[in-house]
């Protein structure tokens, strides 16, 4: 009886903790959508000027009103189906509920956590793939040098038995990436399988999530196929193909030859040729998800086919190369070719192989990791990545507003007709 009475009281100081967190945000947002334009420039190239450098209240007001609506329909969404409400719920109980101290984080913190792990995971691969044409490759700038760092630990380490799993940008702990001394010089129980085995699992994580990631082009080429509409997208694809075959580049005449082989090939090949073309690092994946909805193949066909590819063919692909490369032996390789190409006067080799050991060194004490603290390259490379970040961002906001100009302006068009 005491449980019962006081869930509802957990839920509320919940909702109130996570409203509190997003005052700010929340109120801009709601500024923004109330002061929002309801006009857009006519030309693409006055819509090309709505940047936040040089109109940042009107670009805010207009992704305040796309983001707030999407956000709606996202949110009645759920509210109304049944297995999204068995998920979203526990979820969202499970997660809030370790703001609170009490003697429920016996049971909640490590539900926690993981749910912290694949959300971290699967989101970037959504970044990497979706961002409205910005997509930010999170697997060169999270994923591939987490692959890289167990690669190197594993083998500093001579075992696995390290943890790795909080390896995510707001969790930093002793433990991480830290053998302790528990050092085995003979690496005996070391194998080229457990690296890779405990490397897999974020990376696949990140790979189903850039499936999911393309699940936004397919959606808009389908909607406008089911509408009778015509398909700007998939017109934009064949005009593209045409200008590039009547152009006298041959580069452009050679991409234009193959987008033209890929749309065939697609719909000849349906699944089998949707799984050919996720299953390696496909540029022009996008085209496919435009391609798959315009031609009306359905959506777990097209799903199915994505999420084979890219999470469970393309990445485990991935991390063998990387721990391949990174691996004892083929690192002597490459000192050994740098070695021969510069001059020995400069000690590149050398002076790599040297970075190399203080790099693992950290991995074998906790003490000398603590002592090396964050040196200069890692804090550039933490620079960067909030720079790469912040791009993203800034380019995701700038598209949502370029978009909803170019949907006003033509209602505008169509009224004074």
């Amino acid at each position: 009886r005491k449980h019962t009475s006081s869930t509802p009281l957990l839920l509320c100081a919940m909702a109130l903790s996570a409203l509190h967190l997003a005052a700010v945000p929340l109120l801009g947002l709601l500024l923004g959508y109330a002061f929002a334009p309801n006009t857009g420039p006519r030309s693409p190239e006055e819509r090309e000027k709505l940047t936040l450098l040089r109109a940042p209240f009107t670009v805010f007001g207009h992704f305040s009103v796309v983001f707030i609506d999407a956000a709606k329909y996202y949110f009645f969404k759920t509210l109304y189906s049944p297995l999204a409400m068995l998920v979203a719920v526990p979820t969202i109980v499970v997660y809030f509920s370790t703001l609170f101290e009490g003697p429920h984080l016996a049971y909640v913190t490590t539900p926690a956590f993981y749910i912290e792990f694949v959300a971290w995971w699967v989101g970037l691969g959504v970044l990497s793939s979706i961002g409205l044409g910005t997509g930010m490759h999170s697997g060169f700038l999270f994923t591939f040098p987490h692959v890289i760092e167990v690669t190197m630990a594993a083998q500093a380490c001579g075992h696995v038995n390290f943890e790795s799993f909080s390896n995510m940008w707001w969790i930093k702990t002793d433990e991480q990436f830290v053998c302790n001394g528990a050092v085995d010089a003979r690496k005996e129980g070391l194998t080229f399988l457990a690296i890779v085995t405990k490397a897999m699992l974020p990376a696949i994580l990140w790979g189903c999530g850039t499936a999911v990631g393309e699940i936004p082009p397919y959606a808009l080429s389908l909607a406008a196929r089911n509408a009778r509409i015509a398909n700007s997208q998939f017109d934009e694809i064949e005009e593209e193909i045409r200008g590039a075959e009547n152009s006298g580049n041959f580069l452009m005449k050679i991409k234009a030859k193959l987008e033209s082989w890929m749309v065939g090939f697609l719909q000849k090949n349906g699944f089998l040729g949707v799984l050919l073309m996720a299953s390696w690092p496909n540029a022009f994946f996008d085209l496919c998800g435009i391609c798959c909805g315009h031609f009306g193949m359905s959506f777990w066909k097209f799903f199915g086919a994505t999420l084979i590819g890219k999470g469970f063919i393309k990445v485990p692909m991935q991390v063998l190369v990387i721990v391949t490369v990174f691996s004892d032996s083929y690192l002597q390789v490459m000192l050994n070719v740098v070695r021969s190409v510069t001059p020995a006067k400069l000690e590149v080799a050398e002076k790599l192989s040297e970075a190399l050991e203080k790099y693992k060194a950290k991995f074998r004490n906790k003490s000398v990791a603590q002592a090396q603290g964050v040196n200069i390259f890692k804090r550039a490379w933490q620079i960067f990545l909030v720079g790469a970040i912040g791009f993203f961002i800034k380019s995701c906001i700038e598209q949502c507003a370029q978009q909803r100009a170019a949907v006003l302006a033509k209602k505008q068009k169509e009224k004074t007709k």
